[in-house]
């Protein structure tokens, strides 16, 4: 199957696509034992686009280039996954859910009643849990291997979420996402989480967990479904009360242009 492309990138951010993409065609199994050796049973898209050098070289590349590297990141991330559980054993395959910046992989270590599953997995799949075709499937994958499939919805307040953990992480790392990306992203996997359990509601390979992370400095609390149902949010005032923070920091000279431009986006 071939790669689908990032439209409307720039004419730069095409050559890295392209090169990124070729890589993956000629050499995936070479980097799924490359991601493997580096970051073993954790997987995830941020950490595969690592394996490439156009966008791991600075923050400033980091910044720049993510989308460009994002699908052929994507193809080392599935591959890992199905390779792992396609071999021998058994055990949980654990999957994060949630928006950006909610602080996921954090927040269910750092909870008592989530504490040691990270290091007790077979597999952690390490995303937001947006897709619904993508999200059944690989809980359905999991369940075929053998596993337990346990999915761990974190949820934060998308402002929190954006301005304490989107924000700081793109300060350290490079990497960010828009505005409206974000409050997609939130919406989305939102919905999913709460689709794929209501589809896996009777199975008892399937296990669902929702953890509160909103204005919790040192760790999430237990919620359960019916909390996550009544989760509403006004998208314009969510979205300008982020913009504000951005403005803030951008005219305090604590971020630069390009990421406060590149955070205001549209994609």
């Amino acid at each position: 199957m071939s790669i689908p492309r990032i439209p409307n990138l720039s004419p730069e951010a095409q050559q890295v696509e392209e090169r990124a993409i070729l890589r993956v065609e000629q050499e995936l199994d070479v980097l799924v034992r490359e991601y493997r050796k580096r970051f073993g049973a954790m997987v995830s898209t941020d950490l595969a686009r690592e394996l490439f050098e156009d966008y791991a070289a600075s923050i400033e590349t980091r910044l720049r280039f993510a989308s460009a590297v994002q699908k052929a990141a994507a193809r080392i991330a599935d591959k890992t996954f199905a390779q792992i559980l396609s071999e021998r054993g058994s055990g949980m395959a654990l999957f994060t859910a949630g928006g950006t910046g909610a602080g996921k992989t954090t927040s269910i270590r750092s909870t008592g009643q989530t504490a040691g599953l990270l290091t007790n997995a077979r597999v952690i799949y390490d995303s937001n849990f947006n897709s619904l075709g993508s999200a059944k499937a690989k809980v359905e994958f999991a369940i075929a291997s053998g596993a337990i499939a346990v999915v761990i919805f974190v949820h934060r307040h998308p402002v929190e979420s954006y301005l304490q953990g989107v924000l700081p992480r793109a300060l350290e790392e490079g990497r960010t996402v828009s505005i409206s990306a974000h409050l997609r992203m939130h919406r989305d996997s939102l919905k999913t989480f709460l689709r794929v359990q209501r589809a896996f509601a009777e199975n008892p390979k399937v296990a669902f967990t929702v953890l509160n992370n909103t204005g919790h400095a040192t760790e999430a609390f237990p919620a359960d479904i019916s909390y996550l149902k009544g989760v509403k949010y006004d998208q314009d005032e969510i979205f300008n009360a982020i913009k504000e923070g951005l403005d803030h920091a951008y005219s305090q000279g604590k971020i630069s242009q390009d990421l406060y431009e590149a955070s205001c986006g549209d994609t």
